[in-house]
């Protein structure tokens, strides 16, 4: 797994950021983190509410946790995760079992830790969960009060930028201020209805859920019409699928700005010469400055061609030629 701060160079991330929020105190350190740890214990806080800000692919190539923003009922932290990078305290925080996490439909936040950090989120008590089993409309929004649009925007918003924006940071924090009184309410109704066990038992199994991916194996499912296609156009496909993922992280770029996916269907229906149609599409509308060059389509097809990822042939042949293929200087 890649440190959270990989995504970042040192001068993007060297200066924090002292807002003037509703924040005690931004932990930018290990140490720091086992401090507040400690405190925690000291305190005998068992449960914290907790929320996560990163980028999943819109801004960077590779997925990135910014920052977990949590209320212990005292104080409210923002635990900057870019500038600290991954430790075993980060770890430790998110899945001590004397310490559970209040949260609202997380099973993408657990997605994130396991696929950035390499851990789960746990023990959590799921805010979505308890709405779910009773009967109530699944929604944060209305109990925060604040608008929906506004919240997306957020949300969407470039959390990898140091310092980050103070309003990016007050509406972090406020997202996790009122979520113990939120749960501490809807359990008292689970209780009273005999839920609480499958409460605790559907918030268990997202964090046990295995969600680690391989983006170079996900054109099976999100290739278009990928099941459809015989062997041969299923292998483009493939080929083209890691060669963009693997152009993503050599210029550090998302990929779905490299090449979209219908570009990438109309490539394997387009003709024979795949790696001209390819260049074509990754050059249009670029200046002449920042295009790809052959040299470089060539080289990363041929290791994309190497990939243990692609489907088998049921041939004995897997050079160029039997795909199709044309080299081009």
């Amino acid at each position: 797994m890649h440190s959270a701060a990989g995504n970042l160079n040192t001068t993007q991330i060297r200066e924090s950021v002292e807002p003037k929020t509703n924040i005690d105190r931004i932990i930018t350190t290990e140490e720091e983190l086992n401090s507040y740890l400690d405190s925690l214990r000291k305190r005998q806080v068992k449960k914290i509410a907790l929320d996560l800000e990163g980028d999943q692919g819109s801004f960077r190539y590779k997925y990135s946790i910014s920052i977990f923003q949590c209320f212990d009922g005292e104080e409210s932290v923002v635990i900057d995760v870019l500038r600290m990078g991954n430790n075993s305290a980060l770890k430790e925080f998110l899945t001590c079992g004397d310490i559970t996490k209040v949260m609202f439909s997380f099973s993408n936040d657990v997605f994130m830790t396991q696929n950035v950090l390499g851990c789960t989120i746990s023990p959590v008590n799921d805010i979505a969960a308890a709405q779910k089993l009773l009967g109530l409309p699944v929604n944060l929004a209305n109990y925060l009060n604040i608008d929906k649009d506004k919240k997306d925007g957020f949300q969407r918003a470039n959390w990898l930028i140091r310092p980050i924006k103070p309003e990016l940071l007050e509406y972090a924090i406020n997202d996790v201020l009122k979520l113990l009184d939120i749960e501490h309410t809807l359990a008292a109704q689970l209780i009273e209805e005999n839920l609480y066990g499958q409460y605790i038992a559907s918030a268990k199994a997202v964090s046990e859920r295995n969600f680690i991916i391989n983006q170079h194996c996900q054109y099976q499912a999100k290739f278009p019409g990928y099941l459809r296609m015989p062997y041969g156009k299923k292998r483009q496909a493939a080929l083209l699928w890691i060669f963009r993922e693997l152009l993503g992280e050599k210029i550090n770029c998302p990929v779905g700005y490299i090449l979209s996916k219908k570009a990438m269907k109309n490539i394997v229906n387009g003709g024979s010469d795949l790696l001209k149609l390819l260049e074509i599409e990754l050059n249009r509308g670029r200046r002449r400055e920042r295009q790809i060059s052959m040299q470089v389509i060539n080289m990363l097809f041929d290791k994309a061609m190497q990939s243990p990822y692609l489907p088998s042939l049921n041939v004995k042949k897997k050079h160029r030629d039997s795909l199709n293929l044309k080299e081009v200087n």
